[in-house]
């Protein structure tokens, strides 16, 4: 991130009511206050909660916590009934009054103030104006809060005005609003000069015919009361005059407006009242308010499920949608923003064409914006290819019908990955919006990203796109309404929220005259029937500023290009995945879609070379759309009901997660369909006799993988390159048939090799050999194991000549921790007064080594040890001779629990200079040193790999398993802005259950979590891609196989079994993404990433098809500009970290089959 400096909060009132008392001397220190309500904290938690019509407060009798309510309403209703409201307080003076005393009123607000405080102290009666100013957080949740202000209201009372016993003080805010009270308290104070009056622009602007007229405030203190008092404000060379009338206050301070000339509001204003037989006079310098543009941007949030089944929410949102219409009809000015393409798909297929006519005639006239992105996702756990494709329907949208594909935006969710810079950057999106929730993510606590908004959010290779983050997504009903809205729309609130909303933004250094309020309704509301345009219109018609002008996100984005865009400040880094930590309530259906991701992309390889080879082969496009679209709704935000951990048993709960987990039970299923097929088709085009086994290699590098597949206790295989047996390790045996692993050797680059299944010759095969004792070894490393725990208590890197595990650490290599306790603590939310997690960890019982052997392909060990609520932990240990890597294989049996918990597996690395980065989708993060400010530091979501470096030594972690990680220690609810880096530790964060809504309650059952872990001097950035590739996308083994009624015969089939490449590239830092059809039809698609932060050329090679001609492109398929082609290949610039994409026409150089 680019630092910069914190803000400073400018005070945006020229007169306080602190200064009618005056100021202290200079270091004088307080006098103790006589007696005080509450402690200043920044928080009413104290007080009692709620509000009250009217109470009594005794002071030395009445309990703060029972008797004070925190919340004070004002005297104006929401149906514009007038009822005070007031709070009254009774107490004593030790001892006569004399001197001066001030009550000090330390006030907070979170939804829109009151106009004006009335105070009434014995028989005397004053008035103030409630002027807030903006104010930080206290804890995380109220990073939620956009109307987030104080108040520190001091009000002078002469001692006349008090006796020694039975003193009462009343308080009643006036006007339409409410506030919090953090502290009361009554002081002696030293006697202080008269504060004079004062003028203060405020944000308002009228058109007077053809003239613009700024409303200045004239701020006039008095301590006695008048009847009628005039002023003159001379400013600008003319002069304005008032008359003040008041029959009813004794004390306070007077707020009258005038409207003087906006030309005319600069240099200095001289003023001069006359009121109560004296004259007041004071120059000062005035400079003029902004004329704000406010961008309202109408959304309705869409979390699909959460407050109803999914199937009700759907159809909720197309009477949304249908109201929408009906409000862009009615309301010429109104505009709206659709939050997810996925919205618009559900409407256009649940309406007939009329309808879907009707919706892109708007569209087309720009009076409805679409988001980029498909669904609201949380974008940690999403690999690139994901979100690409979760681009690709807002934009066939834009190619066929002609809606806009302008801008992005992701609501609810608070932090996203660092990758969407360079994303949108090289599909033309300009800018993004996050309407985010700061529950369990206090990254506004920590942060002024909001206040800096909009800013260029910088990405890895320099990239900007503007960004807007928002203080929650509910901001219009905010502004017109209470909290959630409903049907109120007042205009007479929103001349009390706008001003407190623009507070954050009125300083010095905030160069732009326009702000956004990001979305309108809350989760799956029913919009209201005009959508508060009326409220909006009523403003535009008495206002010429602060405009309202309703938008689409595009439209704000537009002026801030337009007018600023050299005016804002740079932030850079990753956000962080605060939310994605839920993922571990559910990690079957987790790893189950982290599975499907990776095959995804092999089967559309598979099919897509097969269909170059036969034409006739029908692509199966919509069928791969259904799976992408299947792997986006798991890792759309939404996990299930809002009622989820506190009813967890109810139906209405059960059923949504059953059709949260389908998403990701189908894509799977269809992902490992289409893969079969695929592979099947393009089997075809190889010469095997018989049933093979087809090892398929989809990256750009010969590659030596272990395979597991199962054949007939009778069959064994051949290598067809030297037709000779090939080693297997036979690991399970049962009815005739056995689990085998063997090494497939040299698979050529980008494409296959077969190998025979063929009759068992025992002579050609060693036994597995049983080993003593409790070390493992290779050429590469040595490990042992510890007794007690079942995880290794040496892991010797014997080239390097290095121990791998810190021998200071708490844990074993590979250790199982189950974690319980956490309850009602800080782990659950950043809230205050909330006590820290008090955590129990609980590691294994005494281990049983079960198996220790020797392979002909290497050696394993599995040991078996259990702990609290997991009667069973299997860990199976690999080496294999010639691979430097170690392979770990973890089988929990877990029992359900609803208890609080969590489960790691502890990994603690040596590192005497601890350095760390985790993967993201186009590169690598630091912690810290890569992240935005407030950007998550308890948990991490890498692609697969976490790198920890020690000077030049490198270790590798892959997880292509479990998507969660903590580093240096496991999450304790610390909430860190910074992570101290201390040791290399890192921890798979395997399970939890710590949120208190959406998420599983609870889960059991068995899981299985593969861990993968190479070392050594000097790792770059290519032997990193290399052991990420291997343990994420590794060497696919596809069975060929004959049945009862269909042998497989060679026929004319024009490949090798030997092997071949299907294409090749010149450039080893260029890894293989997909190979697919365009999705307009028109050619093909292959998209690879770059992943050594060089730019470069790349010969690309198809040497089995004839190429026709190529165009670079961007992510979404739109071409750029054309290749240089050979008949047998193209040349492709490259960007570093970043994703290529190239349409090329081809066909087959090679003949058809004959068929079958």
């Amino acid at each position: 991130m680019k630092r910069h400096q914190k803000i400073r909060w400018k005070k945006t009132l020229l007169f306080t009511c602190a200064g009618l008392a005056g100021a202290l001397a200079a270091g004088a220190a307080l006098p103790d206050p006589l007696w005080s309500i509450g402690t200043s904290n920044g928080a009413a938690m104290e007080f009692a909660p709620g509000g009250r019509d009217r109470l009594e407060f005794k002071v030395g009798e009445s309990v703060v916590s029972r008797d004070f309510a925190g919340s004070h309403t004002g005297s104006v209703g929401w149906d514009g009934r007038v009822k005070e409201r007031p709070y009254l307080i009774y107490f004593d003076l030790p001892e006569p009054p004399e001197g001066h005393y001030e009550l000090v009123l330390d006030l907070l607000f979170s939804t829109g103030a009151p106009a004006q405080f009335k105070i009434m102290v014995n028989e005397q009666l004053g008035l103030f104006p409630l002027r807030p100013v903006p104010r930080p957080s206290t804890w995380g949740e109220e990073g939620n809060d956009m109307l987030l202000a104080k108040q520190q209201l001091v009000v002078p009372i002469a001692a006349a005005w008090l006796k020694p016993k039975g003193n009462r003080i009343s308080l009643i805010p006036l006007g339409l609003g409410s506030l919090s009270y953090d502290a009361l308290c009554l002081r002696r104070t030293a006697a202080v000069p008269d504060a004079p009056p004062q003028l203060a622009p405020s944000i308002f602007f009228h058109q007077r015919g053809d003239q613009l007229v700024e409303v200045c405030d004239l701020l006039v203190p008095f301590t006695r009361r008048f009847d009628r008092a005039t002023a003159a404000v001379t400013l600008g060379g003319q002069t304005f005059n008032a008359t003040l009338t008041n029959a009813l206050y004794d004390f306070g301070v007077w707020v009258e407006p005038l409207e003087i000339p906006a030309a005319r509001v600069t240099g200095s204003a001289d003023i001069t009242v006359t009121l109560a037989n004296q004259t007041l006079r004071h120059t000062h310098p005035v400079k003029p308010a902004k004329q704000w543009k406010v961008f309202i941007c109408p959304k309705v949030h869409n979390d699909v499920g959460y407050t109803d089944l999914q199937p009700h929410v759907n159809e909720l949102d197309n009477r949304n949608t249908d109201a929408v219409l009906e409000i862009l009809r009615q309301h010429p000015a109104y505009k709206f923003n659709f939050e997810t393409s996925w919205l618009v798909e559900n409407y256009l297929d649940c309406r007939t064409p009329p309808w879907r006519q009707l919706f892109f005639d708007y569209a087309r006239r720009e009076r409805i914006g679409i988001n980029v992105f498909y669904l609201n996702l949380m974008t940690g756990i999403c690999t690139g290819e994901e979100l690409h494709r979760a681009l690709y329907l807002t934009h066939r949208y834009h190619r066929t019908e002609g809606s806009d594909f302008a801008f992005g935006c992701l609501t609810d969710a608070p932090s996203h990955s660092w990758f969407l810079p360079t994303l949108f950057s090289d599909v033309g999106v300009k800018a993004f919006a996050n309407g985010a929730n700061q529950t369990r993510a206090p990254i506004l606590h920590f942060s002024e990203l909001n206040e800096d908004s909009p800013y260029w959010w910088e990405g890895m290779n320099g990239e900007r796109i503007f960004m807007w983050y928002s203080r929650s997504y509910v901001q219009l009903k905010r502004l017109t309404g209470p909290v959630w809205g409903g049907d109120v729309s007042s205009f007479e609130y929103l001349q009390r929220s706008v001003p407190q909303f623009l507070i954050r933004y009125q300083r010095e250094q905030y160069a732009p005259d326009a702000v956004m309020i990001y979305g309108a309704y809350v989760d799956n509301a029913a919009i209201p029937a005009h959508g508060d345009a009326p409220a909006l219109e009523t403003w535009n018609e008495t206002f010429a500023f602060p405009k309202l002008i309703v938008a689409t996100d595009a439209d704000y984005f537009n002026y801030v290009e337009q007018h600023f865009a050299d005016r804002l400040p740079v932030y850079r880094g990753d956000c962080g995945a605060y939310w994605e930590d839920g993922v571990g309530s559910t990690m079957h259906a987790t790893m189950q879609n982290r599975q499907t991701q990776q095959i995804l992309p092999a089967a559309e390889t598979a099919a897509t070379l097969a269909t170059l080879f036969e034409p006739r082969n029908r692509y199966p496009a919509e069928d791969f759309y259904g799976a992408w679209r299947n792997v986006m709704f798991y890792n759309e935000h939404t996990w299930g009901a809002h009622n989820s951990i506190s009813q967890p048993g109810r139906q209405f709960v059960e059923r949504q997660w059953e059709i949260k987990e389908s998403y990701a039970t189908r894509a799977n299923l269809d992902a490992r369909s289409l893969l079969a097929r695929g592979c099947n088709r393009l089997a075809q085009q190889i010469a095997v006799d018989g049933s093979s086994i087809l090892a398929f290699n989809w990256q750009n590098r010969a590659r030596t993988a272990p395979l597991e597949v199962e054949l007939n206790t009778g069959d064994q295989l051949v290598d067809f390159v030297d037709q000779q047996p090939v080693p297997m390790d036979v690991y399970a045996e049962q009815d005739g048939w056995r689990k085998v692993r063997f090494v497939a050797h040299d698979v050529p680059a980008m494409g296959f090799k077969a190998y025979g299944i063929r009759r068992y010759d025992p002579a050609a095969h060693r036994a597995n050999e049983t080993l003593d004792g409790d070390t493992l070894e290779n050429e590469f490393y040595r490990l042992t194991v510890d007794p007690r725990t079942g995880g290794l208590k040496s892991l010797y890197d014997k080239t390097a000549q290095r121990e791998l595990l810190d021998a200071a650490a708490p844990y074993a290599l590979n250790e199982y921790l189950y974690v319980s306790g956490g309850e009602g603590s800080l782990i659950l939310n950043f809230t205050f007064g909330t006590p820290p997690a008090n955590l129990t960890i609980h590691r294994p019982e005494a281990a049983t080594i079960t198996q220790v052997s020797r392979t002909p392909l290497g050696q394993r060990l599995i040991v078996e040890t259990r702990s609290k609520n997991t009667p069973k932990i299997i860990s199976e240990y690999r080496l294999y001779d010639g691979l430097k890597r170690v392979e770990i294989v973890n089988t929990v049996e877990k029992e359900e629990v609803r208890a609080k918990e969590a489960v790691y597996f502890a990994f603690p690395f040596a590192a005497a200079e601890p350095a760390m980065e985790y993967q993201i989708q186009n590169g690598w993060v630091r912690p810290n040193a890569d992240q935005m400010p407030g950007a998550c530091r308890e948990w991490f979501t890498p692609q697969n790999v976490v790198h920890v470096r020690d000077g030049n030594f490198s270790i590798a972690w892959a997880t292509p398993d479990v998507p969660l990680v903590t580093l240096t220690d496991i999450n304790r609810g610390l909430w860190l802005d910074h992570l101290p880096l201390r040791n290399g530790h890192v921890y798979s964060y395997a399970m939890n259950n710590y949120w208190f809504t959406n998420y599983r309650a609870q889960q059991g059952g068995r899981f299985v979590f593969r861990y993968f872990i190479t070392s050594g001097r000097d790792l770059g950035r290519e032997d990193l891609a290399r052991f990420d590739q291997d343990t994420r996308t590794p060497v696919l083994a596809y069975p060929f196989l004959s049945s009862f009624s269909a042998a497989i015969s060679q026929l004319d089939r024009p490949l090798p079994a030997s092997g071949a490449s299907f294409l090749a590239w010149d450039a080893p830092n260029l890894e293989m993404v997909t190979l697919k059809t365009a999705e307009d039809g028109d050619g093909f698609i292959l998209r690879l990433r770059e992943i050594a932060g060089r730019r470069g050329e790349a010969e690309i090679k198809l040497p089995t098809f004839r190429v026709r001609e190529a165009h670079l492109c961007n992510g979404v398929e739109v071409k750029q500009r054309n290749l240089a082609t050979s008949e047998t290949g193209f040349v492709m610039p490259y960007q570093p970290n970043a994703f290529m994409t190239v349409r090329f026409q081809a066909e087959a150089r090679l003949p058809s089959p004959a068929g079958e």
